[in-house]
């Protein structure tokens, strides 16, 4: 991707989610994380807006009046959006490098990060190298830093492994297990996928790095600028997408309750990604044992004959299916595309020809109203302020600038809870 083929919904959404465009010495606006995006992206979805790129074209009275956001909030998108000519200078730097983006919006983005984090899917992703690795299966490989000798081995034997059953790496790219796996795999031949935390631009200047990736054996991958150091929190959050990428991920060495790989292991036990294999042995940090007692399979040191396909993987697949639109994925064939949903008939309007589609697809943000960014809870006060003098079901749809179902929706909705009442002889809702 560069400034000259950007699409607009992509432009966006780096505007709003990145930092690459912002001067910290000047600029004080900060950019949406990822939770803030989802919530924002709902909102958009379910106003006459729909589309990151139609942002472009609004002022703050615009976003205030059809979005229900406050001055603070209108004034933060407006100056994000407002750096689109130093996002271009930046991005070029970034190509020239061999650096790419990726955002949501464009269909070569993960979709499995998408099923798996939902709302905490990074909106916005750096890569160098050959993006088609991620269609390999993927072994993920963890640990904590300081690797002794028996982890040393046992790393090497892991890395032989994945290669010899035709699996590719995935892997966090950190000095201990991560590293010496992705080391391991490359001198064998094999593929890796390296989703860092810091300072891309860093270490794709490093010899044996450039050649990998120049060689299409070495993918480098990151959810923060490429410019930017390390941060404890960064490589935190990394760890969630080496599991959320890979089929099986393997636990070389955890301390117990504390440090990264502990903290990853047991956020991917928490919400079931994928399984997790643990390294056991008679010398193995406690960390190991408490995984395993938590539900991590035990892989002997002394027994690797068992093949990954073999392991259980039960627990990968997603709770529910997750359509790319709930977090304005937006992705289509052609990128150009513009696609407006309506909600209405369930229909997309695309370059004036109707195309019926199935009603899950439809991106409608009251499918499921126990999800803690229904835009109802969110604007319910802006409701029973609207409705003080009473509003007819056109009147309120006008208003609010939404469709007649979602309008009658949010009314009987607000009916429902005591918090208005339906009048007649005219049909009126009016606060009580």
């Amino acid at each position: 991707m560069n400034s000259g083929n950007l699409n607009k919904d992509s432009l966006a959404i780096m505007l709003l989610c990145s930092n690459l465009a912002l001067n910290y010495k000047i600029d004080k606006v900060k950019p949406f994380t990822a939770i803030e995006w989802s919530k924002f992206a709902k909102i958009l979805l379910n106003s006459s807006i729909k589309r990151p790129a139609n942002l472009f074209n609004l002022s703050k009275e615009d976003l205030k009046e059809q979005l229900f956001i406050n001055d603070d909030e209108g004034d933060r998108i407006i100056n994000l959006l407002s750096k689109a000519g130093q996002l271009g200078f930046e991005i070029n730097i970034l190509n020239n490098l061999g650096i790419n983006i990726m955002t949501r919006a464009e269909k070569e983005f993960p979709k499995v990060l998408k099923e798996k984090l939902k709302e905490k899917c990074p909106p916005v992703i750096y890569y160098c190298g050959d993006i088609s690795i991620l269609d390999n299966k993927l072994i993920g490989v963890v640990g904590s830093r300081n690797i002794d000798t028996y982890g040393l081995e046992f790393t090497k034997k892991i890395a032989y492994k994945i290669v010899n059953e035709g699996y590719s790496l995935v892997s966090g790219g950190a000095r201990g297990a991560d590293s010496i796996s992705q080391e391991e795999v490359l001198s064998n031949g094999g593929k890796v996928a390296a989703f860092i935390a810091d300072s891309m631009i860093s270490k794709i200047k490093k010899k044996e790095i450039r050649e990998a990736i120049m060689n299409n054996n070495l993918l480098l991958m990151s959810a923060v600028n490429p410019k930017s150091g390390f941060t404890v929190y960064s490589a935190m959050d990394r760890n969630k997408y080496i599991y959320c990428l890979s089929d099986i991920t393997v636990v070389v060495s955890s301390d117990y309750n504390k440090g990264g790989t502990w903290a990853g292991a047991t956020e991917n036990l928490k919400n079931n990604w994928v399984p997790i294999v643990v390294r056991y042995e008679e010398k193995i940090p406690k960390g190991n044992s408490e995984l395993i007692k938590l539900g991590g399979i035990k892989l002997e040191a002394s027994n690797f004959e068992l093949l990954f396909k073999e392991y259980k993987i039960e627990n990968k697949s997603v709770e529910k299916p997750y359509y790319e639109c709930d977090l304005l994925s937006l992705a289509s064939n052609d990128k150009t595309d513009s696609k407006n949903i309506d909600n209405n008939n369930g229909k997309i309007e695309k370059e004036n020809t109707t195309i019926d589609i199935d009603e899950k697809d439809i991106c409608n943000i009251e499918k499921n109203n126990n999800n803690d960014y229904d835009v109802y809870i969110l604007i319910v006060d802006k409701i029973k302020e609207s409705l003080k003098t009473g509003l007819s079901l056109d009147e309120f749809k006008e208003k609010f600038h939404v469709n007649k179902k979602q309008a009658n929706d949010w009314l009987n909705r607000a009916v429902e809870d005591g918090l208005v009442k339906k009048m007649n002889k005219p049909v009126k809702y009016k606060t009580i």
